[in-house]
C-alpha cells in the first residue's frame, strides 16, 4: 500500500490523506514529518524512505525551519558516524 500510516493523519490535516501518494509526494511527506512528527512518525519516516532522500530533502528544503534543519543535520551526522 503506497499511503501513510492512518496514526500519522494527524499530521497531514490540510490535504486529502487519500491524494497523497508515498513517492509522488515524498518531499511535502519528509517535511511535513521532520518539522512536525512525533517519535512514532519519525520512525515511520525513516522505515519508508532511504536516508539519502531524507538528507536530500534536508539539504534542499525551503519548507523546514532553520532549526529543525540544523536539528536534523546534526542527527543525520551523527548516524552517519556511529
Amino acid at each position: 500500500m503506497n499511503m501513510i500510516d492512518k496514526g500519522l493523519l494527524r499530521f497531514f490535516w490540510d490535504v486529502d490523506p487519500s491524494s497523497l501518494d508515498l513517492q509522488q509526494n515524498k518531499t511535502y511527506i519528509i517535511e511535513r514529518l521532520l518539522e512536525l512528527g512525533d517519535e512514532k512518525a519519525i520512525r515511520w519516516l525513516f522505515m519508508k524512505y532511504p536516508r539519502a532522500e531524507i538528507v536530500e530533502v534536508v539539504d534542499s528544503s525551503r519548507s523546514i525551519s532553520p532549526k529543525s534543519r540544523s536539528y536534523w543535520r546534526l542527527i543525520l551526522e551523527e548516524a552517519r558516524n556511529a
